[in-house]
Order: C-alpha cells, then structure tokens, then sequence
C-alpha cells in the first residue's frame, strides 16, 4: 500500500523541471486526558510483620507539568525496623505541550535518575521484600499504560495533507544489581500503535553481581500533514528479595549528552522537499459516484504530453521493477483525496514504448486501480473502480478515499503520478492540475458525477 512505497528525489528528468525548497520543520503538540503527563509511583516498604505500606505521590508540585520531583525515602538502612525500602516518585518531563512552534519535541525520564529505582535489603536475619517503581504514558488517572496521542500540525505556510516524515528515537541506561538470595528486574518499551517499535528490551539479574544495559533506536514513518499518531512509553523495575544479606536494585543511570535524563525520547517531524516532477497536461478526469444506487464507482484519469521527459518511467527491464500510487487530491483541501497504489506485482508489460498494469480484482472495499498504462511522452491513462483504495461507500471514511460533494466546481484537482523503476533505482512524477469541472448529479440524486477537460501545469506537486 502507498504507505510501504520509498519517497525519494528521481533522477533528473529531461524538460521543464521544478525543485521545492528546503525541508520544513512542523508543530508537534499531544494529546493527553489529564492535566499531567504521566502516572506517579511513590515508594512501598515492607515492615517486619510483613505488612505492606504503599505510598503514591499526590503533591501538587509532583503531578504538576514542571517536572518537579517529589521524594525520595531515605535509602536502605536508614530505617532498621523495616525489612526493605524502596522509592521512585517524578514524572516523564517533556516538553510535548510547549507553546506551539515549529520545533522539535522530547521526552525524557527520570528528572532525576537516583530517584527512580526499585531497591530492597532484608535489614534482619529473616524477611523478604518486593519493591517496585514505574512510570508510563498516559495520565494520573491511569492505572496501565496508555498511549499519547501526538498531533503533527502545520507551522506557518505548511499545507495539511502534505507527507511529513517523523522520526522516533529513544534510548536508555541502567543497571541492575544482586546479593544473596534476591532478583533484580527491568523491563522498557517505547512504541508507536500503528508504525512499530522504537525499543523494546528487559533484562534480569538472578546471581550476585552487577550488570549494566542500554538499549536504543529509531523509528521513521510518513503520516499526513494535519493527523495525529499514537505514542506508547512504559518503564518498569523491581527488586525482589528473600534471607539474611538479600539485597537488590534496579535502576536507571544516566544516558551520556541527555544532561539530568537516564531515557530519552525525541520526535522530530519536517515536511521535505518533494522531489523532482514534471509539470503534465492532463486530457481528462472523471469521477462518479454511485454507491448508494448501485454500489460501485469510477474513475478515469488520462494525461497527455508530448513534451521531450515530460512522461517517464524508467528502463525497461521487467515489469516487476515498477511501482507506485496515483493520487488525486482537491487543491483547497489535500485532505479530500483518492489515493490508488500501482503495487510491484499488478505491471504486466514493460518496453520501451509502454508499460501496462492490470488488477482484475479492482472494486469496491478493495485497491481502486483496474487499469494503468504509460506510455513516454505521449499518454498516461488510469482506470480505477472506486474512489481510493479499499473505498465503498458515499463520503469521506479515510486518508485513501475522495468525497465528491465537498467539491465545487471552483475546485481545482492535483493529479500526481508517482512510479519508481527498482533496475536503476529512478523515480518519475507526473503532476498535472485540472480546472473548471462540470458536476452535476445523477442516479436520481443519489450520486454524483465531475467531469473536467481543462488543465494548465502546475507550479507545485504537494504529495
């Protein structure tokens, strides 16, 4: 689908050329039920009757916004009736709801490593302990990870709709450390819902000694200028311990460079400079809906330019070296658009004169495109049997499907023609710009039917 397919800048195409600006930096702000960002966990300690007291951190200054830590106990030792100690009290600063700007954003935790550990020690000959301190995404309310949700809006100029490409990266340092009879414990995940993990890891410590460990990476994706993502972070440690000289601590340590911070996360979001593409006229465009008197709809898409480079696609080689999309999108509103994926495994013919493709299972709640030919610098022609891949109903139910009724006929409609030839790595765009459309309904007012013929070449390709 067309979220798989590499954007990259193509080779140089002969012919009226035009080249973006730089990339662009966007706001990144996120979403959260409470007025905190994540939950707090205070310290527990288990006395010598084996009664367990639990302590969750409720002052103000802890579950504020500031970052203020709140704690922690006094360490092992300093409390010779209890059996074991434990403390672990601030919250995930981040800078995610700073004033809107194009920046970057972080998140980093703890504020303070030495205040986030799980660490017990049977301070009697008998006795046992279990001590646990974390912290995740979600509110103060939660009481199990839940996912932020992160908005990646416009800054200034930028257009909503426009592929943004985002970045996750994390990274963590600890250790864990055992003697006697006891166990050391962490575990860590940074994550997004629907685009994959950052990192993800654990380690035990069942054997006197110390370990340390550290993990990281980086996640990249590409999301829809103007639309939100799901953010996942979730750290926990624990220390268990049992018998006379059992003790244990799990926690985390400084990360070199991130100043007071012992796991960091950064998000970063920039719109970058579409590639290379060539201006093309576009012959016609027509798109009917007919869902909700015949449960089907249509699409034909035909451009022709006989400019030298203007229409491209590559060597040909095999047919299975193409791939690409086609997008139809409305100018005043990116958003609104149908979007059909020209998958590696639909292109049936590839020479030098033309390359076809062809998917007989094109329909309704399915990939749109039936049928596809390019020929260079003479004709690209696109028939699809829905209004964007897996589309089958009236209206606008995604990112991939185009709502006729929300347009007029002052609506000018983008067509972008993406293929990339995997023989020598090329990427060719097609852009073209069609106006003045007749609209009008049909099917006995169920349905709607744009048509245009009239085209003028583009000064910019948004997608």
């Amino acid at each position: 689908m067309l979220g798989s397919t590499r954007r990259c800048i193509g080779i140089a195409l002969l012919g009226t050329l035009v080249v973006a600006g730089p990339a662009a930096a966007v706001t990144i702000t996120y979403v959260n039920p409470g007025p905190a960002d994540s939950l707090l966990h205070g310290g527990n300690s288990n006395d010598s009757s084996g009664n367990t007291s639990a302590h969750t951190l409720s002052h103000p200054m802890a579950i504020s916004r500031n970052d203020t830590l709140f704690g922690p106990l006094p360490p092992p030792g300093m409390l010779p009736n209890f059996d074991a100690t434990t403390y672990a009290g601030f919250e995930l600063a981040t800078d995610l709801y700073a004033f809107p700007g194009a920046s970057s954003r972080d998140i980093g935790t703890p504020f303070a490593p030495s205040a986030f550990r799980a660490s017990g020690s049977t301070l009697q000959p008998t006795g046992s302990y279990a001590a646990n301190a974390y912290v995740f995404s979600g509110d103060t309310t939660s009481t199990s990870p839940t996912p932020w949700t992160i908005n990646v809006d416009p800054s200034g100029a930028e257009v909503p709709g426009t592929p943004t490409d985002v970045t996750v990266s994390g990274v963590i340092d600890g250790s864990v450390s055992v003697a006697g009879v006891a166990t050391a414990d962490a575990t860590w995940t940074v994550a997004t819902v629907s685009h994959g993990t950052v990192m993800s890891g654990s380690i035990s410590q069942t054997v006197p000694g110390s370990t340390a460990f550290n993990d990281s990476g980086v996640l990249n994706f590409t999301i829809p200028l103007g639309t939100d993502f799901q953010l996942l972070l979730d750290y926990d440690l624990s220390a268990t311990g049992s018998g006379a000289g059992a003790s244990s601590t799990s926690e985390i340590t400084l990360v070199p460079g991130t100043g007071p911070f012992g796991a960091y996360v950064f998000i970063d979001a920039v719109v970058p400079p579409p590639p290379v593409f060539a201006p093309v006229t576009g012959a016609k465009l027509l798109m009917i809906d007919k869902y909700d008197a015949a449960g089907k709809a249509k699409v034909v898409l035909v451009i022709k330019d006989k400019t030298v480079g203007s229409i491209s696609k590559g060597p040909a080689v095999s047919p299975a070296d193409l791939s690409g999309y086609v997008v139809l999108m409305q100018e005043s509103n990116p958003l609104n658009r149908a979007v059909f994926d020209l998958d590696a495994g639909g292109w049936t013919k590839n020479t030098a004169a033309v390359a076809k493709y062809k998917n007989a299972a094109a329909g309704t709640g399915a990939d749109g495109a039936r049928t596809s030919i390019i020929k260079p610098d003479k004709i690209i022609k696109l028939v699809a049997r829905n209004l964007g891949d897996g589309d089958a109903a009236t209206g606008d139910q995604d990112d991939n499907d185009m709502d006729l009724s929300a347009l007029t006929t002052s609506d000018a409609i983008i067509a972008v023609v993406h293929i990339e030839n995997a023989d020598d790595s090329s990427t060719h765009r097609m852009c073209a710009r069609f106006l003045a459309p007749k609209i009008k309904a049909i099917a006995g007012g169920t349905g709607l039917k744009y048509l245009s013929k009239t085209s003028m070449l583009p000064a910019t390709c948004p997608w």
